[in-house]
Order: structure tokens, then C-alpha cells, then sequence
């Protein structure tokens, strides 16, 4: 049984338990009204009774009705976007890899340390999001929004990010090694000790962005965009010439 199937018979036992409880208050009430506190919920008859409990297990859970929801749909798309918009409050423990994601909302969200190889995300707007030292190896990451977004350490490998907004994202020490990363937008970001080894580079805007210790080729370099701004990974301001020339 998983973490999510225990909290859900949890739940259920405690609708269970407050079932039982209302039920023994409704028939003591019937018996007498001394000494006991007063109940809001009306008496009536049996039906009646029975319509209220109908109507109380109808009312959704907070946190959980949607979850219930998808799985009662059998909606795997929706529980795999419940899944990742709450793990780190379930406990960090779920495999989010090959899920997914494509367009959905995941502002803000935090998946420090998460396994998502091979996950869609294409068109994902993971803005601000925290995704230090996830594992994002091979994943789909074309056109996703991902900007002030928090990858230090993160594993990109082969990872395909076409057209991704990756500005003032936080890539210090991050793993891209033949990532895709055609025309991307890294305006800003810090790819301090990055490793881009083999990584598809061309077109990419990297204005401003830091580059110090990157493990990045010439040839690599004179095929972005821009790198108007950039720190070069020798630690020098770049001067016009893209290639990572010795002090």
C-alpha cells in the first residue's frame, strides 16, 4: 500500500468514525433533551436521516477530493499533475519519472531532489520553481516556462529544451551534457560550473549570463545567439570573442 492509499483509508475511516458519532448523537436526542448539550443538526425521520449522512459523504476533502476525484474517473493525467504539484508535501518519496506534465501549472512548485527522467513538461510553466538536483534526464522540456527557476545541481542530461525560457535560472553546477537546447532563452542565468558538454547550444540567448567554470566549447559558443554581457568561463566579461580564451 502506498503513502497516498494509506492517507485516503485514513480519511475514510474518520468519515467513518464521525458518521457513527452523529449518528449516536441524533438517537440519544431523539431519547431526551436533559442534560445533554444542545445538537444544531434537526431530528427528523429515518429518510431524513439518511439524506443528511448521503448529503455529508458528498461533501469534498480539502486536500484530497481531487486526488479521490481522478482516481474515481480513472483520470491518470489528473493524478499525476496532483502527484507533482503536492510532493514534497507527501512526503518527497513518489517517482515522478516518464509522467506527464505538458502544460500544466507548476508556478512556485518544489521538487528538490525529485526523479522525473524521461517526463513531459513541454509548455509546463514552471516558473520560480525549485528543482535542485532533481533528475530531469531526458525529459521534454520544449517551450516550458522555467524562468527564475531554482536546477542547481540538477541532471539535464539529453534533456530537450527548444524555445525553453530558462532566464535568471539557477543552473550552478547542473548536468546538460548533450542536452537540446536550441534557441532557449537564458538571459541572466547562472551556469556557473555547468557541465554542457555535447549540449545543442545554437541560437541560444545567454546575455548576462554567467558562465565561469562552464564546461563549454568554442565551437559551442560562437553558434548562440547572444552573449552580449555573459561572463565568460575564464571569469572575463565577454569582449566580442566567444571563445573561452586563457587569462
Amino acid at each position: 500500500m502506498t503513502r497516498l492509499d494509506e492517507r485516503l483509508t485514513r480519511i475514510e475511516q474518520r468519515l467513518d468514525e464521525i458518521h457513527g458519532l452523529l449518528m449516536r448523537l441524533l438517537a440519544q436526542q431523539s431519547k431526551t433533551a436533559n442534560g445533554l448539550p444542545q445538537v444544531t443538526v434537526p431530528l427528523g425521520t429515518e429518510e431524513e436521516i439518511r439524506a443528511l449522512m448521503e448529503e455529508l459523504e458528498s461533501v469534498p476533502l480539502p486536500e484530497d477530493a481531487m486526488l479521490k476525484a481522478a482516481w474515481e474517473e480513472d483520470d491518470p493525467l489528473q493524478v499525476q499533475y496532483y502527484l507533482a504539484g503536492n510532493w514534497a508535501n507527501m512526503g518527497r518519496t513518489e517517482d515522478l519519472s516518464e509522467f506527464d506534465l505538458s502544460g500544466r501549472n507548476l508556478r512556485n512548485v518544489d521538487l528538490k531532489d525529485a526523479r522525473m527522467s524521461r517526463a513531459n513538461l513541454s509548455r509546463a510553466d514552471m516558473t520560480a520553481s525549485k528543482l535542485a538536483r532533481a533528475d530531469l534526464a531526458g525529459a521534454n522540456l520544449n517551450r516550458a516556462q522555467l524562468a527564475r527557476a531554482d536546477l542547481n545541481k540538477a541532471n539535464l542530461n539529453e534533456a530537450e529544451l527548444t524555445f525553453a525560457n530558462l532566464s535568471y535560472a539557477k543552473l550552478e553546477g547542473a548536468s546538460l551534457r548533450h542536452a537540446i537546447m536550441t534557441r532557449a532563452n537564458l538571459t541572466g542565468a547562472n551556469l556557473s560550473g555547468a557541465d554542457l558538454g555535447g549540449a545543442q547550444i545554437n541560437k541560444m540567448i545567454l546575455a548576462r549570463a554567467n558562465l565561469k567554470d562552464a564546461e563549454v566549447t568554442y565551437r559551442q559558443l560562437a553558434s548562440v545567439s547572444t552573449l552580449d554581457g555573459a561572463t565568460m568561463p575564464d571569469g572575463r566579461l565577454f569582449d566580442g570573442n566567444p571563445e573561452p580564451y586563457q587569462p
